[in-house]
Order: C-alpha cells, then sequence, then structure tokens
C-alpha cells in the first residue's frame, strides 16, 4: 500500500483505446491544436483547487484514495490519504514531498526536484517532447464522476510505450481519468474520479484538519491529519545530483534523462548507498536504481508486470541495478541489459 501511494506521486499514468474519431474540437475552448490542449491540461493541474475520491486500479488490483488541493497566494498543496489498509498520508507542496506513516511514527521528507507525475497531473513533460512521442487523437464525449468529459487518446510513435487514454473535463480541462492499455487495447491500469469538485480557496485553512499538539511534523502550514500521534521520527528521502548513466538510447526512443540523483552512504565503505536515474518521453517514466550487492538483495531477476508497470533486477560487477517504468516487458528487458556499470565510477 505505502508502494502504490508512492507510485501516484512519483510515477506517471498513460494509455489507448481502439475507433477513436479523428480530431474533434474540445467544447468551450478557443484553440484546438495539440499543443494548446495540453497546455490548458497542464495548467489545469496547476491551478484549480479541488477535492476527491479516486479509484486505481492495477490489474484486478483496487484501491480507493482521498485527494485534496489548494492553489492560492498563500499554499500550494496536495494531500493524497489511502482509504483501505493502514493509515498513511502524501503531502506535497512545491519544494517538498512528505509521506506520513502514523502506525510507525515515521514520515519521509523528500525535497529532490524533478518533474512528477501524480493524478490527476499526469502530463509533466512538454507539449513539444509529448507530441514527439505520441499521436493526439480526439474522441466523443463521456461522463466522469458525474463531469462531462472528453475522450483523448495518446497513440505511440514508437513501440516502446503503452498507448495512454484520457478523458478531461470540459470545463476546466482537467484529467478525470486515465487509463495505460496494451498493444490490443485491454486496459492494465487505470485512475478515475468517483467524486470530485470544485473548492473554494477560502476554504484551504482547514485542508491541514487540526492543529500540531500532537508534535507531528509541518509542511508550509499544514498539519498531519494524524494528530495525536508523538514522537515522529525524521528520515530523510532526499536525493543529491549524481554522474550521468550509460545505456544505449536506441533503446529508449524518445526517453530523456530527467533527473541523475545519489544519497550518501551511511559509512565509509561506498561512495554512495542508493543512486537513481530518471527517465521520461513526456507521459510514461523509467527509473534505474542502483545498490551495493551487499546490502539489498534483487526485486526480481526476471521481468514482472504489474499493472503498467514493468520491473527487473540485475546483477552487474558488485551492484545491484533495478530498473522500472510504465513501458512493455520486453522493451524494458532490451534497456537493461544495455546499461553499463562499474563498481567505481
Amino acid at each position: 500500500m505505502i508502494r502504490r501511494l508512492v507510485r501516484l506521486l512519483l510515477i506517471p499514468f498513460g494509455l489507448i483505446a481502439a475507433g477513436l474519431t479523428s480530431l474533434n474540437a474540445v467544447a468551450q475552448q478557443p484553440d484546438s491544436s495539440p499543443e494548446a490542449l495540453l497546455s490548458r491540461i497542464q495548467s489545469a493541474a496547476r491551478a484549480l483547487s479541488f477535492s476527491g475520491t479516486f479509484v486505481h486500479q492495477q490489474d484486478s488490483t483496487l484501491h480507493t484514495s482521498r485527494i485534496t488541493q489548494i492553489i492560492d497566494a498563500k499554499q500550494s498543496v496536495t494531500k493524497v490519504q489511502a482509504l483501505e489498509g493502514h493509515h498513511q498520508e502524501i503531502i506535497k507542496t512545491p519544494n517538498e514531498t512528505r509521506i506520513y506513516l502514523p502506525e510507525r511514527q515515521v514520515v519521509k521528507i523528500d525535497q529532490t526536484s524533478y518533474p512528477r507525475a501524480a493524478f490527476p497531473a499526469v502530463f509533466v513533460g512538454a507539449p513539444e517532447q509529448i507530441l514527439k512521442n505520441y499521436e493526439v487523437v480526439r474522441g466523443g464525449s463521456m461522463r466522469v464522476a458525474d463531469i462531462d468529459a472528453v475522450e483523448v487518446f495518446f497513440k505511440p510513435r514508437h513501440e516502446s510505450r503503452w498507448p495512454v487514454r484520457a478523458w478531461i473535463d470540459k470545463k476546466t480541462s482537467l484529467v478525470v481519468k486515465c487509463q495505460k492499455l496494451d498493444a490490443q487495447g485491454a486496459v492494465l491500469e487505470q485512475v478515475a474520479f468517483t467524486q470530485f469538485s470544485l473548492t473554494s480557496k477560502a476554504n484551504g485553512a482547514n485542508l491541514g484538519g487540526g492543529g500540531n499538539s500532537a508534535g507531528a511534523p509541518t509542511t508550509g502550514g499544514l498539519t498531519s491529519s494524524f494528530v495525536g500521534v508523538k514522537d515522529w521520527k525524521v528520515r530523510d528521502a532526499s536525493l543529491v545530483p549524481a554522474p550521468s548513466l550509460k545505456y544505449k538510447p536506441e533503446t529508449l526512443k524518445g526517453f530523456e534523462i530527467v533527473g541523475v540523483y545519489q544519497r550518501a552512504a551511511k559509512t565509509d565503505q561506498a561512495p554512495f548507498s542508493i543512486r537513481r536515474y530518471v527517465l521520461s518521453d513526456g507521459i510514461a517514466t523509467v527509473s534505474v536504481f542502483v545498490q551495493s550487492r551487499s546490502v539489498a538483495g534483487p526485486l526480481t531477476e526476471r521481468v514482472r508486470r504489474n499493472g503498467a508497470l514493468t520491473m527487473l533486477s540485475r546483477e552487474i560487477q558488485e551492484a545491484w541495478v533495478t530498473v522500472m517504468g510504465d513501458i512493455p516487458p520486453e522493451t524494458l528487458r532490451q534497456f537493461a541489459q544495455t546499461i553499463e556499470w562499474k563498481s567505481t565510477p
């Protein structure tokens, strides 16, 4: 569950569908070009204050979360709460992401700066980068959570990524539903609002859910909902810049490195404890994690897929190299095989 919530903030969504009609103008929008459409979608995710409930499905697994976003002159805060399983909460501001784990009395703080896709902000790349890698095809209308939405299909220009299908609110241009499909059109993963409402900015003060009498860590005036929990352990999950990654770019056509980070080692025996490389095509994201072979075993030595997320670990010299991303299994396997690594880069 924890990994699922983190994934909702770090990792991007996308998908396809067959039988869509060719370009139809989005209702009540002055410019129907793909560039303008993407700009409106991204602006809506950054500028709107709203609250709602959404469902995230990976294969046959279903999870429900509550989301609240407040954007005004004083704060820009997004809060995601798990409604099932263990209590946990993610609070995201422009400069920081906090993951609250109240049953362990732990809060993880990540101040690493790079573009992160998180529903409904699923398209984080520049419009020109997205259009280099996807063809935009508009479809018909459909209601999602009582919202009149228009369907937009992002058809990959290369086989190295999943198709993406999204439904966009006609009035605000916010993404209200997003799917990732396989090449045959079957849904691998999807996320959608089941309840949604725009929020008055005047209500932003209530987002935190109370005071800080319990001593729980706060973020920019926003207090965690888990009042009554004391003696929180604060763990720094931030990463710092690191050397670049060597691989064959032709195995990931259209992907660019958008982040290269590492966490310092706790001892002098290694130059770092973990290194992370983030690649993106504007919608899909691939991450490469490098760890010492002595501190962690592999996630999996064969390709595994969970929803649209594919993952693989392999040993290179004295390190475990784990690759995971929203790409087809064969693409990830070919990419992972081209990664070059030296124990002392």
